[in-house]
């Protein structure tokens, strides 16, 4: 059967080392993260992309619910496969099959996250230009401030000493504790090579993805 991967930029190098290690060669559309700011326009995206595609059985989307930003997504063209995860941090925190808890309190990272040019670092740089250090600092101190912790998430995917620096340059401008966790690729690796089984939704050509086929997500995930 003939596949397509849809893929958050946020993920390229993780998804990339996925492909590798599966030889899977599939081919990839590639979408910026900006998306990820609004779930209506993130949907609206992943419609066009989806729309224009020809000869295609199953189109692989390295994705999770995001903000329920794949709710409504239409199988115009082909069947769609999306990882039952409430978003990228789900889906390289967690394992197949597993229960998967997310550490209040925290705001998470990758080296994909960080080189987002619309990430919150780039915004509070971009503070520090325009209002000053001090004034930036109590502006995001009060945007934060039901965080305690940043975590590095380390997928194996990239050198984590080089991204663990500028991660903790982040932490120590915001006022946060800068932790890591280990994280992986075997969702992704999953999604390339199946089975899609429990741990995915499979949306038929013809039909429409709901809510209800992310049922093994907490409704918190979702407010």
């Amino acid at each position: 059967m003939n596949s397509t991967i849809i893929a958050c930029q946020v993920l390229r190098d993780e998804l990339n080392l996925a492909i590798r290690e599966t030889g899977c060669s599939y081919p990839v559309i590639w979408v910026d993260a900006g998306y990820h700011n609004d779930p209506d326009l993130l949907r609206t995206k992943l419609q066009a992309e989806i729309d224009v595609l020809e000869n295609v059985d199953n189109i692989l989307f390295a994705y999770g619910c995001c903000g329920n930003g794949l709710v409504g997504l239409k199988a115009s063209t082909a069947n769609l496969i999306i990882p039952k995860t409430d978003d990228c941090i789900s889906m390289v925190l967690s394992q197949p099959g597993g229960k998967f808890e997310r550490r209040k309190n925290t705001y998470f990272v990758t080296k994909g996250w960080l080189e987002n040019p619309k990430n919150i670092f780039k915004e509070y740089q971009h503070a520090v230009t325009r209002y000053g250090e001090q004034r930036a600092k109590r502006l995001f101190d009060k945007m934060l401030n039901h965080y305690r912790y940043l975590m590095l998430i380390d997928t194996k995917a990239y050198d984590l000493a080089e991204w663990a620096s500028k991660a903790a340059e982040f932490a120590d401008n915001l006022n946060l504790e800068m932790t890591v966790a280990e994280g992986g690729i075997m969702f992704l690796k999953k999604l390339l090579t199946g089975p899609h089984d429990q741990d995915f939704c499979v949306i038929q050509k013809g039909g429409v993805v709901k809510i209800s086929h992310f049922s093994n997500i907490s409704s918190d995930s979702f407010q």
